[in-house]
């Protein structure tokens, strides 16, 4: 969605909330009625001003909505607010074609956009709403104690350049003094839930000298501490689902020592318990001198922190083993994996090419390692870094290419991966081989219309080369019916919009296969512009 039309949909949803609050219809200065649409089934117009009218319904139960906002863009706005029978009109519009946003708290707007012809005997628009769901429930002790300010997190599966991965959301809850917790607004999909670590610990016997600290771990539902044991929520349109977590504490143990290796910036020392591929338990702490202090639950620790000039460090080899307490824990931290980045350039026509290799930076090549868990580490980035790409902790990676103008990669390897089509993974211990990219500047361009322009910003155009790597090449939203890719490597493409294509995992060659019988063909040759009208095909159809 665009910050354009987010701003939109967003003030038009605090115009139908304060317009949904009220009762009855608004009264002018005179006390007479402004009639809302049930009053007005038959709208007026000219040889020049037509309406558009419609119902907004619940798509699931059929239902009309009522005091639902309908929001026009495309021309100089509009806005009604549906009556008993969810109907509404909007008059004032010039002939053609208007894009219909409806929005209504409680539900959300997948199905609510409609791009409606405008004009004399034009066909009533229906809008369809989905309810929200709702994730609630408790959280306690084994002897039913309620935990109070706990945070409630939650995963769902999000498209990220055609790839479904596990990430973040944003509705979160804490419970409150029962320990219950309701997350609302829900989209109807699959969950993960988990409960965050506790930020204070507690005494395991109250009133007792010298009792020792206690603390709560994340877990997942329905009481794991790894995301691969736990078990999804689904949530069904308009419905309430009940998840209840049970908590044990863990003692916690008196860490102390010092850091060895490369200077610690004194800021920060972290600790982070490992849980799979993710971690339950992570604490900082400062480091002065070279020397910490640390209570931590028992576990296996992966360390890390920053030098002083912003390196990063971490543990080599083995995890840190915490049992019990101790005095004179050693940390070895070093430098953390940096991967080489080498580059040459390909130049020629095939059979005659030559490599040249490129020394230092080479504009219009970024590069971005994608971690294929979404919870875990952090993305790195190399814009032409000498040092290549620095900070990579353990794991597996995707490698994310960008490239301007007629710029393209036609290899990109590391010690025999091919990682445009294979994930690159980074060991414990050892070194990397460097990351080898071949590239060409005879990349082309094109561009093209969508027939029908579908409602702006939910029209995505794909590119698809037959045998490519991972059968996907290109994407680009389409913008007023017109669409651009640059750098698109010479071949045969198939050429295909979507509307509502950010909902389909589009990388997958089997998602994507159904929907390739309504491509349309194009032949790109090296410096081209080539030119395709494409036909828009829904997703789910």
């Amino acid at each position: 969605m665009s910050a354009g039309n987010a701003f939109l949909r967003v003030g038009v949803w605090t115009i139908g909330l304060c317009l949904a609050s009220g009762s009855g219809f608004a009264q002018d200065a005179a006390g007479k009625v402004a009639y809302g649409p049930d009053e007005t089934s038959i709208s007026k117009s000219d040889a020049s001003s037509f309406s558009v009218s419609g119902t907004v319904i619940n798509s699931v139960t059929g239902e009309p909505i009522r005091r639902a906002a309908v929001q026009v863009s495309g021309q100089n706005g509009g806005m009604a607010i549906t009556d008993q029978g969810g109907h509404f009109v909007i008059d004032g519009l010039a002939e053609g074609t208007a894009v219909l946003d409806a929005v209504k708290p409680g539900f959300f707007d997948e199905g609510a956009h409609a791009a409606a012809r405008v004009g004399k005997d034009a066909p009533a628009v229906v809008l369809k709403l989905t309810p929200s769901g709702v994730i609630s429930g408790r959280v306690s002790t084994r002897d039913e104690r309620p935990l109070e300010g706990f945070q409630i997190r939650v995963m769902s599966k999000q498209n990220v350049e055609g790839r479904m991965v596990w990430m973040d959301q944003p509705n979160r809850a804490g419970t409150n003094e029962e320990g219950e917790f309701r997350i609302a607004d829900l989209q109807p999909g699959t969950y993960y839930i988990a409960v965050e670590q506790s930020g204070e610990p507690v005494l395991s016997q109250t009133n007792v000298p010298n009792a020792r600290e206690q603390v709560f771990a994340r877990i997942f539902h329905p009481g794991v501490s790894d995301l691969s044991a736990a078990t999804p929520v689904e949530v069904a349109p308009g419905r309430e689902v009940e998840v209840n977590f049970t908590l044990m504490p863990e003692p916690l143990y008196q860490i102390s020592g010092s850091v060895g290796g490369a200077g610690v910036n004194g800021e920060g020392l972290t600790f982070a318990r490992r849980a799979g591929e993710d971690s339950d338990f992570i604490q900082t702490v400062e480091v002065q001198g070279g020397k910490f202090s640390v209570k931590l639950p028992a576990g296996a620790y992966t360390l890390s922190g920053e030098t002083r000039e912003g390196a990063e460090l971490t543990t080599p080899g083995a995890s840190v083993m915490i049992r019990t307490d101790e005095t004179d824990l050693q940390i070895p931290l070093s430098a953390a994996a940096s991967i080489p980045v080498q580059m040459e350039k390909e130049q020629g026509s095939e059979g005659s090419a030559r490599n040249v290799p490129v020394q230092g930076f080479f504009p219009g090549v970024y590069l971005q390692l994608m971690p294929v868990s979404g919870l875990a580490r952090r993305a790195n980035f190399w814009r032409g870094q000498p040092e290549g790409i620095q900070g990579v902790q353990p794991g597996v990676y995707r490698l994310k290419i960008m490239t301007a103008g007629g710029l393209w990669v036609k290899s990109a390897q590391s010690g025999g991966v091919d990682l445009l089509s294979e994930n690159l993974t980074v060991p414990e211990t050892g070194q990397i081989p460097a990351i080898e990219l071949t590239l060409r500047e005879d990349g082309a361009m094109v561009s093209g219309t969508v027939t029908p322009a579908g409602v702006p910003g939910q029209v995505l155009v794909l590119l698809v080369q037959a045998g490519g790597h991972g059968n996907f090449v290109r994407a680009a939203k389409a913008m007023d019916r017109s669409f651009v890719l640059q750098g698109v490597p010479p071949g045969e493409y198939s050429v295909l919009a979507l509307d509502g294509g950010e909902r389909l995992e589009y990388s997958n060659p089997e998602v994507l296969s159904p929907y390739l019988s309504n491509a349309e063909h194009v032949t790109v040759r090296p410096h081209d512009n080539a030119v395709v009208s494409v036909g828009l095909t829904s997703v789910g159809q």
